[in-house]
């Protein structure tokens, strides 16, 4: 039988190491499934190579069952519980992945790097003003003194503002990692 060849045993078991997150049931179908497709191949007279070849990686099919079965789960028999689960991941992917996000990417990394660097400038101003070395075609409405002070405050402003952007951008991915599941490291065992 095909299955006892090795290179398809390697395959399914770092499929099935790919879909550890799923519950035994659904991984044994798709396992099952899978093997089903390379029996039939191989039956038709197709290399083993080709067949796992056209599957893709393991990883990559694993990873490609787990986001399917979590947008269309199986419809009989599930506890309300597993339900709610997948609603609340699902909802959890597409807030994050959304038109929120990207507001509060577009914002806080505008304020953060036109801040900072406004911060700089003006300090930089204020210090040459201060000196009388501002060139002639800079003016400038406040003391210098002003801006050393003010240049700073609003530099540090959006240095923080990258830091929340940065702070953000983990915080989704995070989310991201938890709701999508994740992937067997490449020759790990379960």
């Amino acid at each position: 039988m095909t299955d006892a060849h090795p290179l398809i045993e390697r395959y399914l078991t770092r499929l099935d190491a790919g879909l550890k997150d799923l519950p035994a049931a659904e991984r044994s179908e798709v396992l099952g499934e899978i093997r089903n497709h390379i029996a039939e191949a191989a039956a038709s007279g197709k290399p083993i190579d080709a067949v796992l070849s056209s599957l893709g990686s393991a990883d990559d099919l694993a990873r490609g069952y787990a986001i399917e079965l979590l947008l269309n789960p199986p419809p009989a028999g599930q506890p309300a519980e597993r339900r709610t689960g997948r609603f609340l991941k699902l909802a959890g992917l597409i807030a994050v992945g959304s038109l929120p996000t990207f507001i509060v990417v577009v914002v806080l990394g505008s304020i953060g790097v036109s801040f900072t660097a406004a911060g700089i400038v003006v300090f930089l101003a204020g210090i040459l003003a201060a000196f009388g070395a501002l060139p002639n075609y800079v003016t400038m409405d406040t003391a210098p003194w002003v801006a050393v002070l003010i240049g700073p405050a609003v530099a540090i402003l959006g240095a923080l503002a990258l830091v929340l952007l940065v702070w953000y951008v983990k915080f989704t991915a995070r989310l991201v990692r938890r709701v999508v599941p994740r992937l067997a490291p490449a020759g790990a065992s379960r």
